[in-house]
């Protein structure tokens, strides 16, 4: 992988053609876990992903880390690939430092996807997770790498998904994307990013942004229902349900990326 130039070197990958697109991987992932949108969004834009800090062959510095800073990193990547501007998507805790990133730097973000993420605040803390959402998101965290393989399928993908697949294909797949682990330091910095999280007051300021709000119905780890509110409160939001997990960018590979081609489309027509 190429590098941004520090002082928190960013490593990071492009392929394809037209307007650019930055996907944001969340917690701990690699940008390597985009792989099954990467393949489909190439072949209209160029598409941006990377490692988040802390993360894969990305720098690590020892301190905590927030969303907001994270968002920093993927402004210094995009001056460092002389871009103006860019669709911006993210997952999870990418979707919390891609909202951050478009209440910094509106004029960057050309339009705005967030995936089975919340806005934070006390409301989230409440009831972010199902219980057994959280009981599998622990075990990802404290299980050796066998069992934590076998706890991440469970909370990323529907038991119809997994009923349907290749057990042995699954497996290689989550292998493949989030085998090498992220250091201890790097999972509790970036968690501290996480719980602090908030911007409930802010997300009004975004009114007037194309905005893509994509709900994994089944999803065990982030309720379904912060989606609904983070369409409340960025007005002119899109709500797009899909019936999906946690891990719906891979379980709904293809309805994930036509939602997404699509508002890209409206917006790049519109001239955004």
């Amino acid at each position: 992988m190429k590098h941004t130039p520090g002082p928190v070197r960013i490593a990071y990958e492009t392929t394809g053609t037209g307007t650019p697109v930055v996907l944001v991987m969340g917690f701990s992932g690699p940008g390597l876990a985009w792989a099954s949108q990467i393949q489909r969004l190439s072949h209209q834009h160029e598409v941006i992903w990377f490692d988040n800090r802390g993360v894969g062959q990305s720098d690590a510095p020892l301190h905590f880390y927030s969303t907001r800073r994270m968002a920093t990193d993927v402004i210094n990547l995009l001056d460092h690939l002389e871009l103006p501007n860019a669709h911006i998507v993210g997952v999870s805790m990418g979707g919390m430092i891609a909202q951050e990133l478009a209440l910094q730097y509106r004029h960057r973000v050309r339009s705005l996807g967030l995936i089975a993420t919340h806005p934070g605040g006390i409301q989230a803390w409440l009831g972010a997770a199902k219980p057994q959402g959280l009981k599998l998101f622990l075990q990802t965290n404290t299980s050796p790498p066998r069992s934590r393989l076998e706890a991440l399928e469970r909370l990323l993908y529907t038991d119809e998904y997994l009923r349907d697949r290749d057990p042995d294909e699954v497996r290689d797949t989550l292998e493949a994307n989030f085998g090498a682990q992220a250091p201890s330091w790097s999972r509790i910095a970036q968690a501290a990013a996480v719980l602090r999280h908030n911007t409930v007051p802010r997300l009004r300021e975004l009114a007037g942004l194309p905005t893509l709000i994509i709900k994994p119905v089944e999803d065990i780890l982030i309720r379904p229902s912060h989606s609904d509110r983070l369409a409340q409160l960025i007005p002119g939001a899109r709500l797009a349900p899909v019936s999906g997990g946690h891990g719906l960018i891979r379980e709904c590979a293809d309805e994930v990326a036509e939602l997404l081609l699509g508002h890209f489309a409206g917006v790049d027509a519109d001239g955004g």
